[in-house]
């Protein structure tokens, strides 16, 4: 269903009446929304939460100031640079690729940022838009937006239509704010201080927030952040990447709304930056146990581009998650079939030595890191204030 003209009130209250719409739908979701590990047997996977989101940027000096500048971040954590032939089975890229350096930030008590800047003969260094496949996001949870939001725009950073709140439909109680980082990152501002609508369904146990983990804000200075409360991206077909977190990961989906669209105006683009005539045809929230959570959409839009990036791509990301015994978990996302690249690799000097990964592909382009720690990192031995250990997420 595709939300017309006649639906809309005003832009204000757009997604309130597409939620509303959408609320059916989403009565009956595809996945139980309980936290049973689906598909994984206990202790095999050992998943305990997202660890960093990985995103590839121009230039990764510009990068880190903003980060700094602007929210507050904590930069304890540098590496690199890497090159040679091995990188082309490690992280699926050409093997004439140059890691120049990796930078891991801390925002808050919730994931970290892990940035990248690569050179690479076939790098894409376009930016890709919300709708298209390599569409991305990082979501921050505040306590009060109109706070955060008027902070950002204080500081000079491009900012879409909003604050938005949703007043229908599964999703209402949440309050959205889009901004764009001047290196091409999406980055969303989110609140919902009440919970949503889709909490007071029967046996629906909520999603993680990082609010779980107090409402006091840490390395930040953006007003009430709290942390990454989600990583939005867009791949072909939701459905079936719902059921890949379920199968693979045991993630619930205990939200799910949309369709959105404007069939005139430009509420889309404001919004979002996309096509006007961009149609989101739902949008799946699903989760875990313990950390920051995955927002899966689906779009239709004209120029949409259909092709997945690679890691050194401006706009390449991946989504890592730390788990208790790297052997045993990626042996199990072995025996689930998904597309494993070379490792588990151990590194065992410099700043990031006591850390092992491996990357996988998912069937829907986005690149799932697997990390391990369990002794800790060498650059821990320094640092005034270390990266967020999902460790310490919350139930």
């Amino acid at each position: 269903m595709i939300v017309n003209d006649e639906l809309l009130v005003s832009r204000r209250d757009f997604l309130a009446k597409s939620a509303g719409v959408a609320a059916a739908a989403s009565a009956a979701p595809l996945l139980l929304a309980h936290r049973a590990r689906a598909g994984v047997p206990p202790g095999q996977l050992g998943l305990i939460g997202a660890d960093h989101v990985g995103i590839t940027v121009p230039n990764i000096a510009e990068a880190v100031t903003w980060f700094q500048d602007v929210m507050g971040a904590s930069a304890p954590l540098t590496f690199g640079p890497f090159s040679g032939s091995f990188l082309a089975g490690l992280l699926d890229v050409d093997p004439a690729a140059v890691i120049n350096q990796i930078t891991v930030l801390r925002i808050g008590h919730s994931a970290n940022i892990e940035l990248f800047e690569y050179t690479a003969p076939d790098q894409k260094t376009t930016h890709p838009r919300n709708s298209d496949y390599a569409g991305h996001h990082i979501a921050f949870y505040v306590t009060d937006i109109d706070a955060a939001v008027a902070y950002m725009e204080s500081k000079g950073v491009e900012k879409f239509l909003g604050p938005l709140p949703v007043t229908g439909g599964p999703a209402a109680g949440q309050s959205i704010n889009y901004f764009r980082t001047p290196f091409g990152t999406f980055i969303e501002l989110i609140s919902y201080p009440r919970g949503m609508a889709y909490e007071q369904a029967r046996h629906v146990k909520p999603l993680w927030s990082p609010k779980e983990n107090g409402l006091d804000s840490e390395v930040t200075t953006v007003p009430g952040l709290l942390g990454i409360d989600h990583i939005g991206i867009t791949v072909p077909n939701v459905v079936d990447a719902a059921r890949w977190f379920a199968d693979v990961l045991g993630f619930a989906n205990p939200l799910t709304f949309g369709p959105f669209s404007d069939s005139q105006g430009t509420f889309m683009q404001d919004l979002l930056d996309v096509d006007p005539r961009a149609v989101i045809d739902e949008i799946r929230m699903v989760g875990g146990d313990r950390g920051p959570n995955v927002e899966l959409f689906q779009y239709e839009a004209p120029g949409q581009d259909q092709t997945f990036r690679r890691n050194s791509d401006y706009g390449g990301k991946h989504i890592a998650f730390y788990v208790e015994h790297i052997d045993k978990a990626v042996a199990y996302l072995e025996s689930k079939g998904v597309e494993k690249l070379d490792g588990p690799l151990a590194v065992t000097g410099g700043p990031a030595a006591g850390q092992s990964i491996n990357y996988f592909r998912a069937p829907f382009g986005t690149f799932i890191e697997l990390i391990s720690y369990p002794h800790g990192m060498a650059y821990q031995k320094t640092a005034a204030v270390p990266l967020w250990d999902p460790r310490d997420n919350r139930k």
